[in-house]
């Protein structure tokens, strides 16, 4: 497995080595390191964040981009 990230259906960014699954039991950080130190926090505006149990086409990410 490999995560891909998309910014407004375009993908920027993908794992160059293979991830496998994720599982874990920790908590889930979108604009924050685990940490939660000053340092840490993404600054800008993040609008909307999707997560599915399933991977997604770059077709249907760029339809639902429009």
């Amino acid at each position: 497995m490999r995560r891909h990230l998309y910014i407004d259906g375009i993908e920027v960014a993908v794992d160059t080595e293979f991830i496998g699954g994720v599982q874990t039991t920790s908590g889930l950080y979108i604009g924050a390191g685990q940490s939660l130190e000053a340092n840490t926090f993404f600054y800008g505006l993040i609008d909307d964040v999707r997560i599915y149990n399933m991977a997604l086409s770059a077709e249907h990410l760029a339809a639902m981009a429009q």
